[in-house]
Parts: C-alpha cells; structure tokens; sequence
C-alpha cells in the first residue's frame, strides 16, 4: 500500500489577527475567509482567517489569534505567476523585505517577515 502521509494544514497563531490576515491577503494575495465556528479549541475553533486548496492536492492554511505566543521563525513558500509583479504588491502592500527577486535552485525567489516573524517566500517556479 503507497503512503498517504503528506502536509494538509499550516496554522499560525500570530499576535494580531486583523493586522496579519491585511498583510497576507494585500501583499501576498491570499483570500482568507474570516470565520467562527465557536468551538473552544485552540486548534480548530474560535475566531480565525482561512483558506483551503481543493484542487490536486487539498491544503488549508489559517491564521487564529495566538493565545500564548505567536507563532515565529515558521517559512511559508507561495507559488506565484510573476515574481516581480508579486514582488512590487508585497512591498506596496507594506511586506518587509528580506530580499527581492532572485535566482534559486527551484526559480526566482523573494522572501518578506510578517508581523511576528514568520517567513514567507513567493517563487516563480522555472
């Protein structure tokens, strides 16, 4: 029998969820959906942002305010069309950049810090 075992979900806590899901839909283009589904889990319940990948592989990714600390030092890669239009949009959008576009092993790559100090990579892919 193949194995399945393969990443479905990505969840941050981060310290300011409004702030967080602004940055991450304007500068890196993510349609997060606000949601509540009043569950008291720290997990799965509670007010949040999200959003779910249904086509080929299923990935959800959300964002819940942290109730500790925010989740820090976590990279995210995000595939996009054109780095340096994705580029120009995320330090418009206000994204700290930590390097623009340029040539990886698997493409063209920049990355930015969020808020809390999380990593996130867009890559045009060769």
């Amino acid at each position: 029998m193949a194995d399945t075992r393969r990443l479905v979900a990505v969840i941050l806590e981060v310290s300011d969820l409004e702030r967080s899901v602004s940055l991450y839909r304007d500068a890196f283009g993510l349609d997060l959906h606000p949601g509540d589904n009043a569950v008291d889990d720290r997990w799965t319940g509670g007010r949040h942002a999200e959003i779910s990948w249904r086509g080929g592989a299923y990935l959800h990714f959300a964002l819940y305010p942290a109730r500790e600390q925010p989740t820090s030092g976590v990279q995210i890669s995000l595939a996009v069309d054109d780095i340096d239009a994705a580029h120009a949009a995320a330090v418009r959008a206000g994204a700290r950049a930590l390097h623009g576009p340029r040539r990886e092993p698997w493409g063209h790559s920049a990355r930015y810090e969020d808020f809390d100090g999380n990593v996130i990579e867009l890559t045009q892919h060769n």
